[in-house]
Formats: C-alpha cells, structure tokens, sequence
C-alpha cells in the first residue's frame, strides 16, 4: 500500500503538469482563432487580361501584349491601382497566388479558386475561401478601352460583373471605383468615411476631423444677414421714417436674425454650399424683381417699392425652399438659378424696349418680370437637369457674345437714321444673336456621346468603310502595265 501510495504521488506532479500544458496549448489555439478571425480578408488579384469578354471571340484570354503598347501599358496601370486600392479597402492580399495558367482563366476557374482558403502562416485565412478579382480590359477606339471586372465572394457560385467604357487616362481610376462597389457593401462604406474624412482634412494644418456637414453653413449665415438687413432697412424705409437712430438698430437686429436663422437651418439640416446659392439666387433676384416691377408701376410712396422687394424675396425663398425638400442642390444648379435671373433681367428689359421702340425710359417692368420669369424657368430647370457651374457660366459668356455681335451687325440702323422701326431691329439683332450665341455655346459643350458599336446582325461594315479614289491595281497591255484608277469603299465585311 506504501509503495501504490509512493506511485501516486510521483504521478500527480506529472499529471497536472500535462493539464496546464493543454491548457496552455488551448488558449494559444484560442488566441491563434481570434486572431485570424480578426485578420482582414484576404483576396487574390488576377492580372489584367484582354479581350474583356464583351462578345465571343476566337483569340482565348491572355496577357496583352508588349507589341500592344497602349494596351498594355493600360492594364499595367490597372494592376498596380487594384493591387494598392484592394490593401486600402481593408483586404489581405494574396501575393503568393500564382497566376492563371493558360486555359484556366474561365469564370468557373474563378469560382474554383474562390472556393479554396489562402493559408497565413500555418491556418487558412478564412475557411470558406477568398475574394478573387479579374479585371478585363480591350481597346473600344477613338482612345476608351473597355473595362470589366469580375469578383467572386469567398465560396459564392455566382460573379459580379461591372462593364464600363472609359477614356484612355481614366482606366485605373474607374477601375478603383468599381472595385470598390464590387467587394463588399462595407468596404464601400468605410472607403466614403475615409474619403470625407480627407475632404475634411485637406487643407488643414491641425489636421483635425470635423463632420462633413452643412458646408454651406458660412454662406448660408452671410446671405441671410443681408437679406436680413435689407428687410429692415425697407420696413423703416416703408414706415416713412429717415431717422438714423431707428435704422442703425433695425440694421443690426435684422443682420442677427438672419444670421441666427441661417445658423440653426444648418445645423438642423445639412446645407451644401449648392443648396445655399440656390436659396440665395432665389431670395436676391425675387427681391430685385418685386421691387423692379413696383418701380415699373411706379408705385407711391416711394418707400412701398420697399415692401415689394421684401414680398418678391420672400416669394423666392418659399419657392427655392419647397425645390429643396424634393432635392438637394449643386453648385451648377446654383449657378444656373443665379444665370437665370441675370439673363431673364437683361432679356426682359430688352424686350421691353423692342415693345417700346425706344431706349429713352428704363425699361423696370421688363427688367422686373424678365428676372422673375427667368428665375423660375431656371429654378425649375435645375431640378430636372444635372450641369456643370463652367458649363453654365459659358453658356452665359456664348449669350453675352452673341449679342455683341448682334448689336454691332445692327448698329448703323440708330446711327445712321434713329427711329422706332430701327431701333426695333436693332434690339432685335441683338436678342436673336444672343439666342443664337446661347444655343451654340451649349451644343459647342455637351458631352461628346460615346463611339458605338455596330449591333450583330446589321452591317457593321458601314461603320468602318473608308472611301478611297485612286490607282486600284494595274492592268496588262501591248504597250506594259496600265494603271486602273477608280473609287474604292473598303471596310469590315
């Protein structure tokens, strides 16, 4: 019994030496567990191959070539943004996957190889497989290439499949966008947070993040002080009263209400800086046309002009307010609000003119209702339309233009002989070279449509037939060769 006791005791040591060892080993299994939970999914980057796949094609998918310059410089420029925008997006990549061997670079290689884990140290990364990214590119002419990328989810049977075609010096950006789209919802979601996260950045020394919202905020405060401090200023003017003590205050109380009101607006909602021109355009040009169309009429007492530029202000900002509840605003929509007023005022008071057949009086009901008309017709427009602020503003240039020229075609008729036919074709020169000038500079900067390609079954060939008239080929004679001359249509059969 002693010496059973003597065993016992040597093997008790031993045994719980064994338990804390596994033990030890299970909480390194854990730690190793949690820590490739924790590892960023890993994904494997197929190099850019051609064609893209678009249509059946003879020639298999393959690397473009060297002797393809352009071509091939394209895809080395998309392999190098996918390789450093998948690291961006959060993803692991896979340097250490071989590329695809010639003949398995199919869609249902892509799902083979989506279906099997990359190994990261001695553990699969995640076991139920890996991202797997294709990008595709061919040339489409006139300088785009197309674009497809392909992306299988870790063991998913299914692809994602986004085409695009791009200009030549835009391949790798495109491409980083629509890998961004394709990975996952997430990463695109934490790939806009880090790109306003810059935007709020930029341009700051301290470095410090602020939210991305209410840009508009300072303009939105400075428009609406003035128009603060315009309404007091007509609501002492149309009280009749001249006395500075009354008005310095008024002043200095309709600034910080506009001021105060703009500031809890932005704070309430998120006020871009297009949302703010478009309130501002709305609650400047309805302020200048009531007050136009009343001095039009000539209303009395003067200081009831006043009222009227308050009204047709408050009139704009309503409207304005009630297009920003169905959107938001760009700056081009601003824009082009603001160029609505100004060429509705110049237009209206020009008509008014030609309707006069003279220049002697200031045409203000035609100034007045041109703005207003212009602005609505802008306003609305801005809604249904998606421009540019340069598109605009060169539009309005091609406008102003053209009635320079117009007006110095027509100008011997009221230097020679002023009268009120005249002076009728005069103004009439001048607005239809104004039109005219408008409607050349907005065809003159459209978007130049992309090249399209012929459809199967219609003939293509006429897509790509040149003409050509000269020496067709040669023909045998008594006297030697004689040349064959002619027209030739060559082209794709």
């Amino acid at each position: 019994m002693k010496t059973r006791a003597r065993l016992l005791l040597l093997l008790l040591p031993l045994a719980l030496t064994s338990e804390a060892s596994k033990a030890r080993a299970d909480d390194a299994d854990r730690e190793t567990s949690a820590a490739v939970l924790d590892a960023k999914p890993p994904v494997v980057l197929w190099p850019t191959l051609t064609p893209a796949g678009d249509a059946p094609s003879p020639v298999p998918l393959h690397r473009p070539p060297a002797a393809d310059k352009e071509l091939s410089e394209r895809a080395q420029e998309l392999d190098a943004t996918l390789r450093d925008a998948a690291q961006d997006l959060g993803f692991t990549l896979y340097v250490a996957d071989a590329e695809p061997s010639p003949g398995h670079m199919r869609d249902e290689d892509l799902i083979e190889r989506a279906a099997h884990a990359v190994e990261v140290g001695l553990r699969p990364a995640n076991e139920m497989g890996t991202w797997v990214v294709s990008p595709r590119i061919e040339g489409a002419g006139s300088g785009q290439f197309l674009v497809r990328m392909i992306v299988v989810a870790p063991g998913a049977h299914e692809l994602r499949v986004r085409v695009e075609t791009v200009a030549g010096d835009a391949v790798s950006v495109r491409g980083l966008v629509m890998l961004r789209d394709m990975l996952s919802p997430q990463s695109a979601a934490q790939a806009a947070r880090e790109q306003e996260r810059e935007q709020t950045t930029k341009g700051s020394s301290l470095g410090i993040l602020r939210p991305l919202r209410s840009q508009g905020r300072a303009a939105l405060a400075i428009s609406s002080g003035l128009f603060g401090a315009f309404t007091a200023f007509a609501l002492q003017r149309a009280s009749g009263s001249d006395d500075p003590r009354v008005l310095y205050p008024l002043l200095a109380l309709g600034t910080g209400v506009g001021v105060g009101g703009a500031l809890l607006v932005a704070d309430e909602w998120d006020v871009t800086t297009g949302d703010t021109g478009y309130l501002t355009a709305g609650a400047a040009w309805g302020a200048a046309s009531g007050f136009l169309i009343a001095a039009g009429q000539r209303l009395q007492p003067f200081g009831d002009r006043y009222a009227w530029g308050i009204g047709g202000g408050l009139a704009g900002i309503g409207l304005a307010t009630f297009a920003l509840t169905r959107a938001s605003m760009t700056d081009g929509d601003a824009t082009l609000a603001h160029s609505g007023g100004a060429l509705g005022l110049l237009l209206g008071g020009a008509i008014d003119f030609l309707y006069r057949g003279s220049t002697a009086t200031t045409p203000y009901t035609g100034m007045g209702y041109g703005s207003a008309i212009g602005l609505i017709a802008a306003g609305v427009m801005a809604t249904q339309v998606d421009v540019s602020p340069s598109r605009v503003l060169l539009i309005d240039v091609g406008m102003g233009g053209g009635a320079l020229l117009g007006a110095a075609a027509a100008s011997p008729l009221i230097f020679e002989n002023q009268t009120q036919g005249n002076t009728r074709g005069w103004l009439s020169a001048t607005v239809g070279g104004s039109i005219v000038g408008g409607v050349l500079s907005w065809w003159l900067t459209r978007e130049a449509p992309a090249p399209r390609t012929a459809a199967a079954g219609t003939s293509a060939w006429l897509s790509a037939a040149i003409p050509a008239f000269g020496v067709l080929g040669t023909s045998p004679s008594r006297g030697g060769s004689m040349p064959v001359y002619g027209l030739e249509w060559s082209g794709h059969l």
